[in-house]
Protein backbone atom coordinates (compact mmCIF):
# COMPACT_ATOMS: atom_id res chain seq x y z
CA UNK A 1 0.00 0.00 0.00
CA UNK A 2 1.26 3.13 -0.83
CA UNK A 3 1.85 5.58 2.38
CA UNK A 4 2.35 9.88 2.04
CA UNK A 5 5.43 10.98 3.79
CA UNK A 6 5.85 14.61 5.01
CA UNK A 7 8.30 16.47 3.49
CA UNK A 8 10.78 18.03 5.60
CA UNK A 9 11.03 21.51 3.97
CA UNK A 10 8.97 24.19 2.47
CA UNK A 11 8.78 27.19 -0.42
CA UNK A 12 12.13 27.14 -2.07
CA UNK A 13 13.83 24.90 0.69
CA UNK A 14 15.90 22.35 -1.21
CA UNK A 15 14.16 18.35 -0.15
CA UNK A 16 15.87 15.05 -0.80
CA UNK A 17 13.84 12.35 -2.15
CA UNK A 18 14.33 9.45 0.82
CA UNK A 19 15.77 6.36 -0.19
CA UNK A 20 12.65 3.94 -1.47
CA UNK A 21 10.50 6.84 -1.85
CA UNK A 22 9.77 8.81 -5.26
CA UNK A 23 8.26 12.56 -5.35
CA UNK A 24 4.47 13.00 -6.82
CA UNK A 25 4.62 16.53 -6.39
CA UNK A 26 5.94 20.06 -5.39
CA UNK A 27 6.86 20.39 -1.91
CA UNK A 28 3.85 19.72 0.40
CA UNK A 29 2.94 17.44 2.55
CA UNK A 30 1.92 14.88 0.40
CA UNK A 31 5.07 15.39 -1.77
CA UNK A 32 6.62 11.16 -1.63
CA UNK A 33 5.18 8.10 -1.89
CA UNK A 34 7.07 4.70 -1.15
CA UNK A 35 8.00 2.75 -4.91
CA UNK A 36 6.31 -0.40 -5.16
CA UNK A 37 8.29 -3.33 -3.60
CA UNK A 38 9.44 -1.42 -0.86
CA UNK A 39 8.64 -2.44 2.62
CA UNK A 40 10.44 -1.03 5.24
CA UNK A 41 8.79 0.49 8.14
CA UNK A 42 7.86 4.62 7.86
CA UNK A 43 9.57 6.53 10.18
CA UNK A 44 7.69 7.07 13.42
CA UNK A 45 6.93 10.66 12.50
CA UNK A 46 4.89 9.69 10.14
CA UNK A 47 3.05 7.54 12.72
CA UNK A 48 2.93 9.96 14.59
CA UNK A 49 1.42 12.33 11.84
CA UNK A 50 -1.05 9.25 11.05
CA UNK A 51 -2.25 8.94 14.72
CA UNK A 52 -2.51 12.74 14.95
CA UNK A 53 -4.56 13.76 12.08
CA UNK A 54 -7.32 11.55 13.35
CA UNK A 55 -7.93 12.96 16.50
CA UNK A 56 -10.82 13.93 15.57
CA UNK A 57 -12.42 10.61 14.28
CA UNK A 58 -14.44 8.93 16.81
CA UNK A 59 -13.86 5.46 17.59
CA UNK A 60 -14.86 2.73 15.50
CA UNK A 61 -16.13 -0.52 17.41
CA UNK A 62 -13.40 -2.14 16.49
CA UNK A 63 -11.09 0.00 18.04
CA UNK A 64 -13.10 0.69 21.41
CA UNK A 65 -12.07 -3.53 21.32
CA UNK A 66 -8.70 -3.01 20.92
CA UNK A 67 -8.83 -0.19 23.97
CA UNK A 68 -10.60 -2.46 25.98
CA UNK A 69 -8.29 -5.55 24.91
CA UNK A 70 -5.38 -3.28 25.92
CA UNK A 71 -6.68 -2.69 29.06
CA UNK A 72 -7.35 -5.85 30.27
CA UNK A 73 -4.40 -7.25 29.46
CA UNK A 74 -1.36 -7.83 31.89
CA UNK A 75 0.39 -4.67 30.23
CA UNK A 76 -1.59 -2.33 32.48
CA UNK A 77 -1.87 -2.00 36.59
CA UNK A 78 -3.71 -4.23 38.36
CA UNK A 79 -6.21 -1.40 39.61
CA UNK A 80 -6.01 0.28 35.71
CA UNK A 81 -9.68 1.58 35.30
CA UNK A 82 -11.74 -0.31 32.94
CA UNK A 83 -13.56 1.17 29.67
CA UNK A 84 -16.83 1.97 31.97
CA UNK A 85 -15.29 3.91 34.33
CA UNK A 86 -12.61 5.45 31.73
CA UNK A 87 -15.61 7.18 30.05
CA UNK A 88 -17.33 8.54 33.20
CA UNK A 89 -13.92 9.53 34.34
CA UNK A 90 -13.05 11.67 30.88
CA UNK A 91 -16.89 12.89 30.89
CA UNK A 92 -16.28 14.76 33.96
CA UNK A 93 -12.76 15.90 32.49
CA UNK A 94 -14.04 17.33 29.51
CA UNK A 95 -17.17 18.37 31.37
CA UNK A 96 -15.73 20.59 34.13
CA UNK A 97 -14.97 23.96 35.29
CA UNK A 98 -11.39 23.64 34.45
CA UNK A 99 -9.04 22.21 31.55
CA UNK A 100 -6.90 19.32 32.90
CA UNK A 101 -4.18 18.26 30.70
CA UNK A 102 -3.48 14.52 29.62
CA UNK A 103 -0.25 15.14 31.79
CA UNK A 104 -2.52 15.05 34.48
CA UNK A 105 -5.33 12.73 33.76
CA UNK A 106 -3.42 10.21 32.49
CA UNK A 107 -1.57 8.51 35.39
CA UNK A 108 -5.23 8.75 37.17
CA UNK A 109 -6.26 6.40 34.01
CA UNK A 110 -3.59 3.93 34.97
CA UNK A 111 -3.62 3.60 38.78
CA UNK A 112 -5.66 4.59 41.60
CA UNK A 113 -3.03 4.62 43.90
CA UNK A 114 -0.16 7.51 45.02
CA UNK A 115 2.21 6.23 42.93
CA UNK A 116 3.32 7.09 39.77
CA UNK A 117 2.50 3.53 37.58
CA UNK A 118 2.45 3.05 33.72
CA UNK A 119 1.13 0.63 31.54
CA UNK A 120 4.30 -1.51 30.28
CA UNK A 121 3.86 -0.83 26.13
CA UNK A 122 5.49 -3.37 23.66
CA UNK A 123 7.05 -0.25 22.16
CA UNK A 124 6.85 3.20 21.32
CA UNK A 125 4.47 2.99 18.25
CA UNK A 126 1.91 0.85 21.18
CA UNK A 127 2.48 4.06 23.41
CA UNK A 128 1.63 6.48 20.75
CA UNK A 129 -1.22 4.44 19.49
CA UNK A 130 -3.21 3.89 23.10
CA UNK A 131 -2.90 7.78 23.70
CA UNK A 132 -4.01 8.18 20.42
CA UNK A 133 -7.17 6.37 21.25
CA UNK A 134 -7.87 7.90 24.61
CA UNK A 135 -7.47 11.38 23.02
CA UNK A 136 -9.52 10.19 20.34
CA UNK A 137 -12.54 9.14 23.15
CA UNK A 138 -12.05 12.06 24.78
CA UNK A 139 -12.71 14.80 21.86
CA UNK A 140 -15.72 12.48 20.81
CA UNK A 141 -17.54 12.77 24.23
CA UNK A 142 -16.73 16.53 24.25
CA UNK A 143 -18.00 16.57 20.91
CA UNK A 144 -21.31 14.68 21.49
CA UNK A 145 -22.31 16.95 24.62
CA UNK A 146 -21.35 20.61 22.45
CA UNK A 147 -22.73 19.55 19.19
CA UNK A 148 -25.28 16.82 20.10
CA UNK A 149 -26.44 16.78 23.22
CA UNK A 150 -29.71 14.90 22.68
CA UNK A 151 -27.55 12.19 21.84
CA UNK A 152 -25.47 11.60 24.64
CA UNK A 153 -24.84 8.39 26.27
CA UNK A 154 -23.26 6.86 28.83
CA UNK A 155 -20.91 3.90 27.69
CA UNK A 156 -22.45 0.78 30.11
CA UNK A 157 -21.75 -2.52 30.74
CA UNK A 158 -24.90 -5.10 31.15
CA UNK A 159 -23.60 -7.41 33.60
CA UNK A 160 -26.33 -10.13 32.61
CA UNK A 161 -25.28 -9.92 28.81
CA UNK A 162 -21.84 -9.69 30.01
CA UNK A 163 -20.82 -7.24 27.25
CA UNK A 164 -20.60 -3.43 27.15
CA UNK A 165 -22.72 -0.80 24.61
CA UNK A 166 -24.14 2.29 25.08
CA UNK A 167 -26.75 2.91 27.05
CA UNK A 168 -29.62 1.10 25.14
CA UNK A 169 -27.71 -0.10 22.53
CA UNK A 170 -25.41 -2.99 23.89
CA UNK A 171 -22.73 -3.95 21.09
CA UNK A 172 -20.13 -6.92 21.16
CA UNK A 173 -17.02 -6.78 23.93
CA UNK A 174 -15.25 -8.95 25.99
CA UNK A 175 -17.23 -11.02 28.83
CA UNK A 176 -16.24 -8.61 32.65
CA UNK A 177 -15.57 -11.10 35.10
CA UNK A 178 -18.14 -12.71 37.79
CA UNK A 179 -17.28 -10.14 40.47
CA UNK A 180 -18.81 -7.05 38.43
CA UNK A 181 -19.97 -4.02 39.82
CA UNK A 182 -23.44 -2.96 39.48
CA UNK A 183 -24.45 -1.75 35.96
CA UNK A 184 -23.00 1.76 35.96
CA UNK A 185 -21.25 1.83 39.08
CA UNK A 186 -18.28 1.97 37.37
CA UNK A 187 -19.48 5.00 35.15
CA UNK A 188 -19.99 7.23 38.35
CA UNK A 189 -17.36 6.02 39.95
CA UNK A 190 -15.23 7.39 36.95
CA UNK A 191 -17.58 10.49 36.49
CA UNK A 192 -16.56 11.19 40.55
CA UNK A 193 -12.62 10.49 40.16
CA UNK A 194 -12.54 13.23 37.44
CA UNK A 195 -14.69 15.68 39.70
CA UNK A 196 -11.96 15.13 42.96
CA UNK A 197 -9.27 16.41 40.44
CA UNK A 198 -10.85 19.49 41.00
CA UNK A 199 -12.97 19.44 43.92
CA UNK A 200 -12.78 22.58 45.12
CA UNK A 201 -13.66 24.24 41.41
CA UNK A 202 -17.10 21.69 41.45
CA UNK A 203 -18.27 23.38 44.97
CA UNK A 204 -20.66 26.06 42.55
CA UNK A 205 -22.55 23.09 41.09
CA UNK A 206 -23.50 22.17 45.01
CA UNK A 207 -24.79 25.29 46.01
CA UNK A 208 -28.68 25.04 44.74
CA UNK A 209 -30.57 22.48 45.27
CA UNK A 210 -31.72 22.30 41.29
CA UNK A 211 -27.79 22.26 40.66
CA UNK A 212 -26.83 19.47 43.39
CA UNK A 213 -29.59 17.37 42.11
CA UNK A 214 -28.00 17.15 38.45
CA UNK A 215 -25.10 15.25 40.31
CA UNK A 216 -27.10 12.84 42.49
CA UNK A 217 -28.06 9.71 40.04
CA UNK A 218 -23.65 10.04 39.77
CA UNK A 219 -23.26 10.05 43.61
CA UNK A 220 -25.80 7.45 44.06
CA UNK A 221 -25.00 5.05 41.99
CA UNK A 222 -21.56 5.67 42.40
CA UNK A 223 -21.44 5.53 46.54
CA UNK A 224 -24.66 3.72 47.23
CA UNK A 225 -23.52 0.45 47.11
CA UNK A 226 -21.23 1.23 50.03
CA UNK A 227 -22.15 4.59 51.76
CA UNK A 228 -25.27 4.53 53.54
CA UNK A 229 -26.17 8.28 53.04
CA UNK A 230 -27.29 7.07 49.26
CA UNK A 231 -28.59 3.28 50.31
CA UNK A 232 -31.87 4.21 49.67
CA UNK A 233 -31.58 5.43 46.30
CA UNK A 234 -29.87 2.31 45.22
CA UNK A 235 -31.99 -0.44 46.78
CA UNK A 236 -34.35 -1.42 44.31
CA UNK A 237 -33.44 -2.36 41.06
CA UNK A 238 -35.92 0.29 39.93
CA UNK A 239 -34.40 2.76 41.82
CA UNK A 240 -31.16 2.03 40.22
CA UNK A 241 -32.60 1.80 36.97
CA UNK A 242 -34.32 5.52 37.15
CA UNK A 243 -30.83 6.87 38.03
CA UNK A 244 -29.59 4.76 35.05
CA UNK A 245 -32.04 6.67 32.81
CA UNK A 246 -31.34 10.29 34.24
CA UNK A 247 -27.29 10.01 33.39
CA UNK A 248 -27.70 11.53 30.05
CA UNK A 249 -29.76 14.25 31.22
CA UNK A 250 -28.22 14.87 34.09
CA UNK A 251 -24.29 14.97 32.38
CA UNK A 252 -25.77 17.15 30.09
CA UNK A 253 -27.35 20.11 32.38
CA UNK A 254 -24.18 19.92 34.57
CA UNK A 255 -22.14 20.20 31.04
CA UNK A 256 -24.05 23.14 30.24
CA UNK A 257 -23.77 24.37 33.61
CA UNK A 258 -19.93 25.31 33.57
CA UNK A 259 -20.07 26.03 30.19
CA UNK A 260 -22.47 29.07 30.91
CA UNK A 261 -20.31 29.85 34.23
CA UNK A 262 -16.96 29.89 31.77
CA UNK A 263 -18.87 32.32 29.84
CA UNK A 264 -19.86 34.28 32.34
CA UNK A 265 -16.56 34.48 33.57
CA UNK A 266 -15.31 35.70 30.39
CA UNK A 267 -17.66 38.32 30.52
CA UNK A 268 -17.19 39.46 33.86
CA UNK A 269 -12.90 39.57 33.04
CA UNK A 270 -13.98 41.25 29.65
CA UNK A 271 -16.05 44.16 31.44
CA UNK A 272 -13.24 44.64 34.26
CA UNK A 273 -10.72 45.04 31.34
CA UNK A 274 -12.65 47.06 29.54
CA UNK A 275 -13.01 49.70 33.25
CA UNK A 276 -9.29 49.21 33.74
CA UNK A 277 -9.01 50.85 30.50
CA UNK A 278 -11.42 53.23 31.15
CA UNK A 279 -10.00 54.56 34.34
CA UNK A 280 -6.42 54.64 32.63
CA UNK A 281 -7.75 56.48 30.09
CA UNK A 282 -9.07 59.36 32.73
CA UNK A 283 -6.11 59.28 34.42
CA UNK A 284 -4.20 59.96 31.56
CA UNK A 285 -6.23 62.71 30.50
CA UNK A 286 -6.06 64.16 33.50
CA UNK A 287 -2.23 63.85 33.61
CA UNK A 288 -2.38 66.07 30.21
Amino acid sequence: MLRPLRVVGSGNAKTSTPSGWQRIGPPGPFAFQRLPGDHRRPSRALTIMAESNKLDEPLSEAEYDELETFFGSNAVPQDCMDLEMLDGFLTAIVSGPELIQPSEWLPVVWSDSQRTVSPVFANNEQAERILSLLLRLQNSIARTLNESPTRFKPLLYRPEEGVKGRQGNAGEGVRREESAPPEASAWCEGFMTGVLLREEAWEPVYETEATRDWMLPIEALAYGDHDPEYLDWVDTEEKRQGLIDELPIATVLTHRFWIARRSGEGTNRAERRAQRREASRKVRQRLH
